[in-house]
């Protein structure tokens, strides 16, 4: 069996939250400037955050499991995870049925799903963050 880095999590979990933002991000200065290939790049980055979420999940569980962590903030921690990975993995079978039918609703509704996956992974990249920070859960001593 391959032998994992003993912190995959922290090298990993930064890529969804860049991926995440930044397509809310592109997707309003498309907006603003009315450049569809920003908008392209909006969705080709929604699109990858989503696919990598549920990696960067295991890794954290993995890494849980590997430290033995046990602690409320890490319930947290998951709980806002597993929310933004079940709603990023179910819009895009629902962007791509309303970009097939109802073309015309497509970025109103992908600007809807991008605020909620952004206001999802930040409020999960604080709870992590809040649980190596303050209480120093995963860092060596």
């Amino acid at each position: 069996m391959i032998e994992l880095p003993a912190h995959l999590h922290p090298m990993v979990v930064h890529f969804p939250i860049a991926l995440f933002i930044m397509a809310l991000v592109f997707e309003i200065v498309s907006h603003l400037f009315k450049q569809v290939v920003l908008h392209q790049t909006a969705v080709c980055l929604f699109v990858a955050a989503a696919i990598l979420t549920p990696l960067v999940i295991r890794t954290g569980i993995w890494e849980a499991t590997k430290l033995g962590i046990n602690h409320p903030l890490l319930d947290e921690h998951r709980q806002y995870a597993s929310w933004l990975m079940w709603f990023s993995l179910m819009s895009m079978p629902i962007l791509w049925l309303i970009n097939r039918g109802f073309k015309r609703y497509f970025r109103v509704v992908l600007i809807l799903c991008l605020v909620v996956a952004a206001v999802l992974v930040t409020i999960g990249a604080d709870k992590g963050g809040r649980m190596v920070y303050e209480y120093g859960v995963g860092v060596e001593e």
